[in-house]
């Protein structure tokens, strides 16, 4: 006897040891793939940043040279200047500004010549990635020598010769030429680094369907060893929520099996999903993207209408309905609930984020009949939601907010379900973690530029946060309106108040002594004035095309506010001249929204304009400056924009 067990557990045990070994080189492949491919996208972000610091200081350096044979023109000019004597300080900080632009560009350029640097003590090594690249390094080395040259001229010159003049021109003339050759050595490194990337990638994949390959054909082999433990294998797909046959105990017969077979099938199905949610996820789609591609795809794992995420604020005391999206069913969900905010201690959902657990709620009616009436509740219950699975969202163990999953029939979730949703609701984190955290860092660094372009006018004061609130109000107006209830969508409304701070980006572009002139413009500095709407727009539409490469759009409506905000309904504004419907709706918000916050605030030409007194100038701009049927909006919801004003009045503008 037991030597007919050892014949039997023999072969069991080998084959074991193989699905084994092979599990464990898998699960290494995959762990080795992720961790070559965070650390191949660390390393592509550090070059980013590096050479967008390279073109970065590549302009600085032209800027101050240019601010240098100004200053000098100046003083040649007139050496009693009262301007200059007071402010001679200056002309040694821009000097000192050129030698450290100066000396960070030799550093980057240094380090792409070795092909080794070090970045907050991560150490890069890129040097295989470079040999492409050599000719232009050259280029970028010939063409510095009479770069640095023509700085030093500048640096040491105190007055103007015909020696500074054609180093100062020499600068300005070949700046874009050292800006080219640094994008082109970013391409190319970038690009080596992808097919790196690839290569890597396929050699692993390789390496997955070999030891997946060994691992079935193990499996195939140990199946008749494994037919009594069936029902316990299955029992435990169902309870993960995989499967929907219950599974009785006992030897499995041919009228158990074949359904489980079929099953079995089914769940393959439901497991091709999952790796299409992680591939969605790895391809950088928008976050939104994800939430419908969860939304048509799992509803045949879990039963559900309704998907609803609400985020924690920064300060972690509010909950505000952030993201929603349903399977048409449901009526009045998210139309009602997008942008509701709510005390976070005023909910039974701080115990689950304070927790981390997860919670089934199947009779909604029952559950909330004994409790005070919350409002978001009522708006659940009239859209038609009976039963709910609420999941906290963490990233790196810490809560960013809660995940509902919610249907319109009682009594449908079970514990399957839940285990099941834990583990989506952890890549729906991670998803929404990777999409917005890259995307916010891209907008701050252009939100920064922004901020940059308002403190080069000191009138401006707070004027940023004004716009964003401004356009925000006019934005929720339209939304609440038959008119435009389709069109300004919830996302639209917080991309609204995300990109109306860049309406004038471009400013940066514009000449001190025309944006700070305190009295009123030449017709020729107002026509340079006017090309701020054309250089934020050229400015945005860079940042967007380097996201575009990367299968991503971020900058698409910040554009149209950016390029649009001063054309007028009837076509007598700028930079085109568009009339009517030709200029995009979000441009027509934030034009009032502008306007608005220009009447009531303080210029160095003029005093601020009360809240009525500004209304009534722009209802008088009604069908000339302004779309007709928002004037009438806000001026129906003006109280809205009187509110947010007087919040801001304890601020000096």
């Amino acid at each position: 006897m037991k030597k007919n067990n050892a014949l039997t557990l023999k072969p069991v045990r080998t084959i074991v040891i193989i699905i084994l070994i092979a599990f464990v080189l898998i699960l290494a492949c995959f762990i080795s793939l992720r961790e070559y491919a965070a650390k191949r996208d660390y390393e592509d972000k550090i070059l980013l940043n590096l050479y967008g610091k390279q073109r970065m200081y590549t302009q600085s350096i032209s800027k101050d040279a240019g601010l240098i044979y100004t200053f000098l023109l100046n003083q040649n000019a007139n050496n009693n200047d009262l301007y200059i004597i007071e402010n001679g300080y200056r002309i040694d900080d821009i000097r000192e500004s050129l030698r450290n632009s100066k000396q960070s560009f030799l550093e980057i350029f240094e380090a792409t010549q070795s092909g080794y640097l070090t970045w907050d003590s991560y150490e890069l090594n890129f040097s295989g990635f470079i040999s492409k690249a050599s000719s232009h390094i050259e280029d970028i080395k010939n063409l510095w020598l009479n770069f640095d040259n023509a700085i030093m001229i500048i640096l040491e010159a105190d007055e103007i010769n015909s020696e500074v003049t054609e180093a100062a021109l020499y600068i300005n003339n070949h700046n874009l030429e050292l800006l080219d050759y640094s994008e082109q050595i970013q391409e190319i490194i970038l690009n080596e680094s992808i097919k790196s990337s690839g290569r890597m990638e396929m050699l692993f994949r390789v390496l997955i369907v070999l030891f997946s390959a060994i691992t079935i054909i193990a499996l195939f082999h140990l199946v008749r060893f494994i037919i009594l433990p069936f029902n316990q294998l299955y029992q435990g797909l169902s309870q993960i929520g995989l499967s929907e046959i219950p599974v009785k105990p006992g030897f499995p017969t041919k009228k158990k099996v074949i359904p489980m077979v079929n099953e079995i099938s089914d769940i393959f199905l439901k497991i091709e999903d999952l790796i299409s949610l992680i591939q969605n996820m790895n391809n950088n789609s928008s976050f939104t993207e994800i939430l419908d591609f969860i939304n048509t795809t799992f509803s045949k794992i879990i039963p559900y209408n309704y998907i609803g995420i609400a985020l924690l604020s920064d300060d972690k005391t509010q909950l505000s309905a952030s993201y929603g999206v349903s399977d048409g069913l449901v009526l009045g969900l998210p139309e009602n609930l997008m942008g509701l905010s709510f005390e976070l201690n005023e909910t039974s959902l701080e115990e689950l984020i304070q927790s981390g657990s997860s919670r089934i709620i199947n009779d909604l009616e029952a559950y909330a009949a004994d409790k005070p009436k919350k409002t978001y509740n009522q708006i659940i219950l009239n859209a038609g939601i009976r039963a709910s699975i609420t999941l906290p969202l963490k990233v790196s163990g810490k809560p960013v907010g809660i995940i509902f999953f919610s249907s319109m029939n009682k009594n449908v979730y079970h514990e399957g379900h839940l285990n099941f949703l834990e583990t989506l609701a952890n890549s729906i984190a991670i998803s929404f973690y990777q999409t917005t955290y890259i995307d916010n860092i891209i907008y701050s660094s252009v939100l920064a530029l922004a901020k940059l372009a308002e403190a080069r006018d000191s009138d401006t004061g707070e004027h940023l946060e004004r716009m964003k609130t401004y356009s925000r109000i006019i934005a929720e107006t339209l939304h609440e309106n038959d008119m435009y209830a389709n069109q300004v969508t919830w996302e639209f409304i917080n991309n609204i108040e995300r990109y109306s701070p860049l309406h004038d980006i471009g400013k940066v572009g514009v000449a001190d002594s025309i944006l700070q002139k305190p009295g009123n413009l030449t017709k020729e500095e107002f026509e340079e004035m006017k090309k701020h709407a054309l250089y934020g727009a050229e400015v945005l539409r860079y940042a967007e095309q380097n996201m575009e490469r990367q299968g991503h759009s971020l900058f698409g409506l910040g554009i149209e506010i950016t390029e649009g905000h001063h054309e007028k309904w009837d076509g007598s504004g700028y930079p085109y001249g568009r009339k009517g419907l030709e200029i995009p709706l979000s441009a027509r918000i934030v034009a009032i929204a502008d306007v608005f916050d220009a009447l009531t605030s303080r210029r160095p030409y003029k005093e601020p304009f009360s809240p009525e007194e500004s209304f009534k100038i722009i209802e008088e701009g009604k069908g000339k400056h302004f779309d007709p049927d928002i004037v009438d909006l806000v001026m129906a919801n003006k109280y809205r924009l009187k509110k947010a004003y007087k919040n801001f009045a304890t601020v000096p503008h």
